[in-house]
């Protein structure tokens, strides 16, 4: 078709219009072309019927990854339509429908473009040569000028890397819940040496049972096993990795929380004679190795030089360190695949991988029995085409190549990956920032080259850059002309979505209205293309083009009259709040299309600009669903203390990430027909009824329970009034942040002095040395606390204060070396919750039991005001109820998808509008806070029960008790959730000390 000059640029266009068409026809033949938009939106059941042919739809995800979206959609089917009715496929017919007719050229194409959806889509494998030993060269940008690098390969480095497969199948594998695991754990202390009873031990007291009775244990699909503290979680995680590789022929993938355990699991299952390998991402390298070396303590030069550890965390390209390009400028461009030889302009792969600092580990995934990784790593770390010529990413790889994969502490996982696809970065403002780039990159490319005017995604690329320049520069003239506008944003998080909920409250009385003008408003934002500005000197859009205070105004109130509203006297800021709206739905409607196209022009440009999440999304968007609220950017506008003027950033809300734990094991298998690995969900807080943080989809089938005696937990309320305030109960939380929330924690910090020294000698009296945690919710409260505990005489000397930057002295102590506390002398340790709550053993000098046996929690725990990822696990988690709302309402399509997506931005409106206060919420708000508390609350207390001490806990801040105008306070929602769960077999089994103590919990006073 290129070569008819008429339709030359619209090829692109007829081609996507006329496959969504055909694939609508082999789907539903009433499904409508106009809604075909939603297929992409990676939404199934209930929003598409069930019974629908999947894997048409998967193709088409796959097929249309960047380019979804509702506004994208319309605006081709609208340029297809006016292509001349002779190159056409199909027609549109007066109700909407589509009828394919036969073109006059290319007639034969939809029996084509059948044959592509129908045949599972392949993956394309690179197809570079290595290159061979003697010279090489590379180019690569550097501080924006182009430079080359030479070098010769030494004839003895060759050595080529055997590519990883591209699949491998999957083994059906069980056991029987009678199967005898003593004798596998007897298996592997023999391997550990003579008269090694470890694993026996371990294993003896772990019971593996069923919620439903059943009697094998399958793996296949997704398994989530329960089992709470010390119940052998662990441990079952290890012996059956044994079984399973040395029994079973299985290849195995362990997730872990973070790279220290990564190399702790490597080196257990080394020592089991397993082939371990960890897979440690390239981002972040230097920051690991700076913890461990903090971490572990060298003797001699021979420990360091033997250390293998070290070699991890390698950083160093073998390539560039032949040519000494040491990356000053930061820049992370490893030349695996842009090599040359001589005057021979073809790229080819390093084949030096096997010698790599970066991959060498890599190099050995084939061989490998057992995968090691993060989830951070998994989402993030793509394998290069010189080991796998696919380059997938490591979670691609763990579904083709693996039998089985543990995910330990899956409910944080989940949070993990939903936030994966939540980022906030520098938009604009700055010429370091992403905006200024890109323009600095595309006149890098087009200034004085007008041979390239003829390119029209370049031209396009051009003029959508110009536009966002322009209302970006129109955005930043109303900052400095106008306070209100000024003041609305500073240092907040706007979303388009709230300003078009505020500006129909303020222009309307009447519910049905705003919803009306709502309705407007979003569909102006979905025409906010360049195109649509033009000469409008009547429509809304034309505010960019004005200047004049007088035009403006006069836009504006033509626009309030046409949608029906009222336009007070007193109406400066609500002008203000649309002139913002204006602009931010133009930049917005550009920066969507910056992530949309930037994967295809960026091939245009010699420079590569990072365009955050853009890769990631890139390769999962097909097997994903897209944003509960569609696509959302927030905007904060961050303004440093004496200046007028500001940055902005943007926060973007792009997919549902938990999808990709929760479906992990059939993920692809519409796609291209091959199963997944059985996933195996572990964890003593992914069962959390009515949380929707950390509540899982796959609720446990089953749970490990121990017959040891479970650890004694006794809670306090400590009632600690304030002598120079009438003696009345000091609160922390709620209190606005500032002098008087800093004051009111020193008070708490010196009324417990004297309690914390008699918690030390309780512990003395019973014959143990334990230690002292006082807890609080950030490193600024630390620094709070630290600065009452230096004052006085009786802690001199006796405490340490967490850091957060691994600063380590008299005061600081390094969190990378939490779990060596024991080693220190003090007896008092400061830090926040979120930062030991998970993932550390923090054991005394034994090695066997808790070093800390009391935690003064100082502060109630409550979310940061305005969170995204508080808000976005909400809608995650109520996703279930809005399929059920659309199901029951018999909506499906586009129809269903409007339905979700307005009952999301609304219930996200109604969050970001609401206070959190604690006495407003209603009791679903209440129950759904509750666990968001409660969870990393309850985390924290286990690192005190570790090997089955007993602990004591006391809560401090008045705001643990007080009601409000409600009925019951936090701590009273903590014991409902107890109550309500307690007959629950595998609910007592995760929280059975928390669950006995909260009954009994006792208010104290100091003395």
């Amino acid at each position: 078709m290129k070569k008819f000059p008429e339709i030359e640029d619209n090829v692109h266009t007829i081609i996507n219009v006329e496959i969504m068409a055909v694939g609508c026809s082999l789907i539903d033949k009433n499904l409508k072309l106009d809604d075909a938009w939603v297929l992409l939106t990676g939404y199934d059941e209930p929003v598409i019927p069930n019974g629908t042919n999947k894997k048409i739809i998967s193709r088409l995800r796959i097929l249309f990854a960047q380019h979804s979206g509702q506004a994208i959609w319309e605006k081709d089917i609208n340029e297809y339509f006016q292509i001349p009715k002779k190159y056409r496929l199909i027609e549109k017919n007066s109700n909407g429908s589509i009828s394919f007719i036969s073109p006059r050229f290319d007639p034969n194409r939809k029996d084509e473009y059948e044959k592509i959806l129908v045949d599972p889509i392949p993956r394309v494998p690179i197809n570079l040569e290595y290159a061979k030993a003697g010279n090489f060269y590379y180019s690569r940008m550097k501080e924006n000028e182009l430079h080359r690098y030479v070098g010769t390969i030494p004839d003895s480095w060759g050595e080529y890397c055997k590519p990883l497969q591209a699949y491998r199948n999957k083994k059906s594998i069980d056991f029987d819940l009678s199967f005898n695991w003593l004798e596998i754990a007897k298996e592997m202390d023999q391997i550990l040496g003579e008269n090694i009873t470890t694993w026996q031990n371990k294993v003896k007291p772990i019971q593996f049972l069923s919620r439903k009775g059943n009697k094998i244990f399958k793996y296949d699909g997704i398994q989530h096993i329960g089992g709470g503290l010390a119940s052998g979680k662990s441990t079952f995680k290890t012996v059956n990795t044994y079984w399973l590789v040395k029994k079973k022929g299985a290849k195995v993938g362990i997730l872990e929380e973070n790279v220290a355990q990564v190399l702790e699991r490597v080196k257990e299952l080394k020592s089991l004679g397993i082939n371990a390998v960890p897979i440690i991402g390239k981002s972040g390298r230097r920051k690991y190795l700076e913890k461990y070396l903090l971490s572990f303590q060298f003797q001699s030069f021979t420990d360091f030089s033997s250390n293998e550890i070290l070699s991890h965390f390698s950083d160093v390209c073998v390539i560039q360190s032949l040519v000494d390009d040491l990356n000053e400028d930061g820049a992370v461009n490893y030349p695996c695949k842009s090599l040359n030889h001589g005057k021979d302009m073809k790229k080819r792969m390093c084949p030096l991988a096997h010698l790599c600092g970066i991959y060498k580990d890599w190099t050995k995934l084939n061989d490998a029995e057992v995968w090691v990784t993060t989830p951070g790593a998994v989402l993030h770390s793509r394998i290069p085409a010189n080991i796998d010529p696919l380059e997938r990413l490591i979670y691609e790889a763990m579904y083709d190549l693996l039998d089985v994969i543990f995910v330990d502490e899956a409910d944080q996982v989940q949070k993990g990956f939903d936030e994966a696809f939540m980022e906030e970065h520098s938009a604009f403002g700055d010429s370091r920032h992403l905006v200024e780039k890109l323009l600095q990159q595309l006149n890098e490319k087009v200034d004085g080259k007008y041979y390239l005017a003829d390119n029209n995604l370049l031209t396009i690329w051009k003029k959508n850059l110009e536009h966002l320049k322009e209302c970006v520069w129109n955005l930043y003239g109303a900052l400095l002309k106008s306070p209100h506008i000024h003041n609305f944003i500073k240092n907040e998080v706007i979303y388009l979505n709230y300003l078009i909920f505020h500006i129909s409250k303020e222009i309307s009385k009447k519910d049905e209205h705003q919803i009306q003008v709502e309705e407007i408003m979003r569909e102006f934002v979905r025409e906010s293309f360049f195109s649509s500005v033009g000469n409008s000197e009547e429509r809304l859009h034309g505010l960019i083009n004005v200047s004049s205070l007088k035009d403006k105004r006069k836009l504006i109130t033509e626009w309030i009259s046409k949608v029906g509203g009222e336009i007070k006297e007193d109406s400066y800021k609500l002008y203000s709040k649309i002139e913002l709206f204006v602009y931010l739905s133009h930049i917005e409607r550009a920066m969507k299309w910056i992530i949309e196209y930037y994967p295809i022009v960026h091939q245009y440009f010699d420079s590569k600009v990072e365009v955050p999440l853009l890769r990631q999304i890139k390769d999962f968007r097909p097997f994903m669903k897209e944003a509960m609220t569609g696509v959302m950017l927030g905007y904060r506008y961050e303004t440093k203390d004496g200046s007028n003027i500001g940055e902005f950033k943007i926060l973007q809300y792009l997919a549902i990430g938990r999808q990709l734990l929760n479906h992990w094991a059939n993920v692809y298998e519409f796609a291209d027909d091959k199963k997944g690995p059985s996933i195996i969900l572990l964890s003593g807080t992914s069962y959390a009824p009515k949380s929707l943080h950390y509540h899982l989809e796959t609720e446990p089938q089953w749970y490990i329970k121990s017959s040891k005696s479970t650890s004694e937990l006794k809670q306090f309320f400590i009632e600690i009034r304030d002598p120079t305030n009438g003696e009345k109960l000091v609160p922390v939380s709620g209190v606005k942040q500032g002098f008087q929330r800093d004051q009111n924690l020193k008070t708490i910090v010196q009324e417990l002095s004297r309690k914390i020294e008699s918690e030390l000698n309780y512990w003395k009296d019973v014959g143990e040395y334990r230690r002292v945690l006082l807890v609080v919710n950030s490193y600024d409260d630390v620094k709070t606390v630290g600065d009452i505990l230096e004052r006085s005489q009786l802690w001199k000397g006796r405490y340490r204060l967490l850091s957060q930057n691994d600063q380590n002295d008299n005061i600081w102590f390094p969190r990378s070396q939490i779990e060596q506390f024991a080693s220190e002398p003090e007896d008092l340790l400061v830090a926040p919750m979120l930062a030991i709550s998970r993932g550390y053993n923090i054991l005394d000098k034994n090695g066997i039991g808790a070093l800390f046996g009391t935690a003064f929690f100082l502060i109630r725990p409550y979310p940061v005001p305005n969170n995204l990822s508080y808000f976005v696990q909400i809608l995650h988690g109520s996703l279930p109820l809005y399929f059920k709302r659309v199901k029951d309402e018999g909506l499906k399509y586009a129809q269903a998808m409007r339905k979700i997506r307005s009952l999301s931005r609304r219930r996200f409106e109604l969050m970001y509008q609401k206070p959190d206060f604690w006495s407003i919420l209603d009791e679903k708000e209440k129950t759904i806070l509750s666990w968001y508390t409660f969870i990393p609350t309850w985390q924290l207390m286990g690192r005190l029960l570790r090997g089955g001490k007993n602990a004591r806990i006391y809560y401090c801040d008045a705001k643990f008790i007080d009601k409000g105008n409600a009925s019951l306070s936090m701590l009273d929602y903590w014991a409902k959730l107890m109550s309500e769960n307690e007959e629950d077999p595998l609910f007592a089994s995760l929280y059975g000390p928390f669950m006995k103590s909260i009954k009994n919990i006792e208010k104290v006073g100091l003395y």
